[in-house]
């Protein structure tokens, strides 16, 4: 390994120990949360079933009847669709840890003065971004999803316990049917082509963190609101229409990094579940989230998020260091 692989390799580090509680402790947060909802969710109803002779009898009595009656292809979806449902709390809760850490990233070592040491540092102003986006696009939703499939190995575990405490059978309503291994290879995915697909977003944020000198919030929000302001107000005094370009090029890259995948579940018997944002474009499909590798939308968008990337690099090199 040459010394710029381990400079490259310190300051992702650098990235992990100055930011462990978003990247490290909150996805560990989440799975400790979901399981505490389930056990209270189990534990409220067996608070009621104590105030109705006879609940708990009927609760073994609905849980036997579902082992031989419900189709297994039934159960697996459901299952199916338990996982994904909590996977895509683990999403939408990175999504947002991001979304802070980008505006920060290259504001608040300003802020506090470090940049100064850093700079002294033989370490270039783009091996420092560089750090920065790889840690957004790749480190972090690694570990988060290194937290969720061990968060969903816990969930199941607690469920069947629980299913187990009512009088059925947790192997035959959940264990058998239960291979995360399809859900967490979507949520893979995903996570890679959302590397591609919010570049710009986050470069976005990246450079308004670098641009601003106080209110990085308002600097990284208000010019695409402005914007799409502008653009709506423009397009419907020219032709009574509402553009909404800028609009959309932001809020589907939003939606897909809080939920990139919908849920779908066919039940039989015109009986289907479906859950998502309007406007992902996304299914619980690995070939339907692969295909959006081949749209113009998510290429161009990588053009755009590596200018973005660029011009916060020249920002770092070139911007006074105070932020005030």
């Amino acid at each position: 390994m040459n010394q710029q692989t381990r400079t490259f390799l310190t300051l992702i580090k650098r990235e992990l120990w100055e930011h462990r509680g978003g990247f490290v402790y909150t996805p560990l947060i989440v799975g400790a949360a979901l399981i505490v909802m389930l056990l209270m969710g189990a534990g409220s109803a067996w608070f009621w079933q104590l105030k109705i002779d006879g609940a708990e009898a009927m609760t073994e009595g609905a849980l036997k009847l579902a082992e031989t009656k419900v189709p297994a292809e039934q159960i697996k979806l459901g299952v199916q669709a338990f996982l994904f449902g909590t996977g895509l709390v683990w999403q939408a809760v990175m999504f947002f840890v991001l979304f802070f850490y980008c505006i920060g990233a290259l504001y608040d070592d300003r802020r506090d003065r470090s940049v100064l040491f850093w700079k002294s540092m033989p370490v270039s102003d783009l091996e420092t971004v560089a750090s920065k986006v790889v840690t957004v696009l790749f480190v972090a939703p690694l570990l988060m999803m290194t937290a969720m499939m061990v968060g969903h190995l816990l969930l199941l575990v607690v469920a069947g316990v629980l299913i187990a405490s009512h009088g059925g059978s947790p192997t035959a309503l959940l264990w058998n049917h239960a291979n995360p291994f399809p859900v967490w290879g979507t949520l893979l995915a995903a996570q890679a082509v959302n590397a591609l697909f919010l570049l710009p977003h986050h470069g976005w944020l990246l450079m308004a963190g670098a641009f601003a000198r106080g209110k990085p919030f308002l600097w990284a929000v208000l010019p695409p609101v402005l914007l799409a302001v502008v653009e709506s107000f423009v397009g419907f005094t020219a032709n009574f229409s509402l553009s909404k370009i800028v609009f959309e090029f932001f809020a589907r890259r939003a939606a897909a990094g809080v939920a990139p995948v919908t849920i779908n579940a066919d039940f039989g018997d015109e009986r289907s579940f479906s859950a998502g944002l309007s406007g992902t474009r996304y299914a619980a499909d690995l070939s339907q989230v692969l295909d959006r590798l081949s749209t113009a939308d998510l290429w161009i968008g990588v053009a755009i998020g590596l200018t973005f990337i660029a011009a916060a690099v020249w920002l770092r090199r070139y911007r006074d260091e105070s932020t005030n």
